[in-house]
């Protein structure tokens, strides 16, 4: 059995070391085995100025949220009020005219493989932010893979699991998350971007002249249309450290808050991610998906949050009974992930590196144009044994450029001026058609 009293110098040490090292102004860590519960602080609210973080700085919980509407909608599935092989369009009528309404299961939302080919949030071209937009989106989107095949995270799938939620329940999904999920595990959300508060944790982003972080005054309002995949809640990193032991079935009150069949849907993958290359930051990445966790290569799983100047994420084992949280106060997720990753290599079990096998295919099949979400676009094609790819948007001109190669061994090897790109080639199940994954979202080759 861990000491957690004897590990807290050790974790408060490598906070320390992360916050100086990464220049990162405030950073929490919080540990949970078996229930008991350890929370390290250092840095500060604001750069620059003498506000450190405590046990109450709050963070935004952003795309955490998805883990908990999962943990929603599995409650509900296990109490007969949903089916999750069920169409969307039986409990959304309207999309009973589209293609994705009537083959897309609610399982393949929580685990982001409808298939379809989707938006992106952050470009006013493809961005939809109300439900009639959303529903005249699906009505034309093409199907990239046939659902439940291929995992390609994608934030629409978590509005649409809200709407189902709100139809056959009668209630928003977020007032549900906050009845029967927060307050249970004695969780008060503050809300992100609302009047000015002394517990806020600060927000950061990242300022390339002075090579530093750098306060943001604002926080952007989070269209209604979202609030399902993102809410506006504030959790502190003590709840964070909730939300993960109720993954694990840890008791607090008189009974657990998730059933076993939960539980269980929680600690099990149901797709996996084909093997990527890319910097050091791609080890980072999660091997599988299941019902609304990451599977990561520690065996861990967990969820992950971001949104404007902060970051947090969480995991959890089952086999042990450890949980883990990190929230920074600022836009630094690798940091986010490689503080987890540590942690949990050091409390969980450690991973030996694997090599990679050589490479099975050879890079002039690999040639096309492949398509993604929110309208994005990779065109690769050869050039002296090289595979180069040129990765962009079909309505903008910016193009980022990346070389694929092999090295002695036979093994893919990427050169890239973004050291967070991963690259990965694979067959669809479907037709073994080309596609790859760039980061977390996946293209299909539509050209040679």
């Amino acid at each position: 059995m861990i000491d957690l009293q004897a590990l807290r110098p050790q974790l408060f040490q490598f906070a320390e070391r992360v916050q100086r090292e990464t220049g990162v102004p405030g950073i929490g860590v919080g540990v949970s085995i078996a229930g008991e519960r350890l929370e390290i602080y250092a840095g500060t609210r604001s750069a620059g100025r003498a506000l450190p973080l405590g046990a109450d700085s709050r963070y935004h919980l952003g795309c955490a949220t998805k883990l908990l509407l999962a943990m929603l909608v599995l409650e509900l599935a296990n109490g007969g009020v949903l089916e999750l092989g069920a169409s969307v369009a039986e409990y959304v009528p309207e999309l009973r005219r589209t293609h994705h309404g009537r083959h897309v299961r609610i399982a393949h939302l929580l685990s982001h493989t409808s298939g379809y080919r989707g938006t992106h949030i952050l470009d006013e071209a493809t961005r939809v932010d109300d439900w009639d937009g959303f529903v005249r989106y699906l009505e034309n989107a093409p199907t990239l893979f046939a659902p439940g095949t291929v995992f390609s995270y994608e934030h629409t799938e978590s509005v649409l699991l809200g709407e189902v939620v709100r139809r056959v329940t009668g209630q928003p999904s977020l007032d549900l998350l906050v009845s029967r999920l927060l307050l249970p595990l004695e969780i008060e959300p503050g809300i992100f971007g609302g009047a000015a508060d002394e517990r806020d944790a600060g927000r950061h982003g990242f300022d390339g002249a002075s090579r530093s972080f750098v306060p943001l005054d604002t926080a952007p309002t989070i269209a209604p249309f979202w609030l399902p995949a993102f809410s506006a809640f504030t959790v502190t990193l003590g709840d964070l450290l909730a939300i993960a032991e109720s993954a694990l079935g840890v008791q607090r009150r008189d009974a657990r808050l998730l059933s076993d069949r939960t539980l269980g849907a929680l600690a099990t993958s149901v797709v996996r991610l084909p093997p990527c290359v890319g910097g050091p930051l791609s080890e980072l990445l999660p091997v599988a998906f299941g019902l609304g966790t990451a599977e990561l290569r520690d065996k861990c799983r967990g969820n992950t949050g971001i949104s404007a100047g902060q970051c947090l994420g969480l995991r959890f084992d089952a086999e042990t009974g450890i949980a883990m949280a990190v929230a920074l106060n600022a836009t630094a997720p690798h940091v986010r992930d490689f503080v987890l990753s540590t942690i949990a290599s050091e409390l969980v079990r450690r991973v030996p590196r694997q090599a990679s096998a050589p490479f099975e295919l050879d890079l002039a099949r690999l040639q096309g144009t492949y398509l993604g979400p929110g309208g994005g676009v990779v065109r690769a094609h050869c050039e002296d044994e090289h595979l180069v790819l040129t990765i962009g948007r079909e309505h903008r001109r910016e193009t980022l450029t990346a070389e694929l190669s092999l090295d002695a061994a036979g093994r893919l090897a990427l050169r890239s001026p973004v050291p967070q790109l991963s690259v990965g080639f694979f067959a669809a199940p479907e037709d073994d058609g080309m596609a790859l994954m760039l980061g977390l979202s996946a293209y299909r080759r539509v050209a040679v």
